[in-house]
């Protein structure tokens, strides 16, 4: 199991639209990690958001990962 599961993350101020909606500064939890093959590092990764519970895929670099919520 990749140790980011266990966390939550929040959806940086970046361009993170999908289908028609603006996720940023939006939180949710990780519900699964995708890995280079190669290298074995997270590439992407998809959150169950907390409102709503969608389930949307993110690069790296467009979310912040947390241990907890403040």
């Amino acid at each position: 199991m990749h140790p980011h599961l266990a966390r939550k993350a929040i959806v940086r101020d970046v361009q993170t639209t999908r289908y028609g909606r603006d996720y940023a500064g939006r939180r949710g939890k990780i519900a699964h990690v995708d890995k280079d093959p190669r290298t074995g590092a997270a590439t992407g990764y998809v959150l169950r958001m907390e409102e709503g519970g969608d389930e949307v895929r993110f690069e790296s670099e467009e979310i912040h990962i947390i241990e907890a919520w403040d």
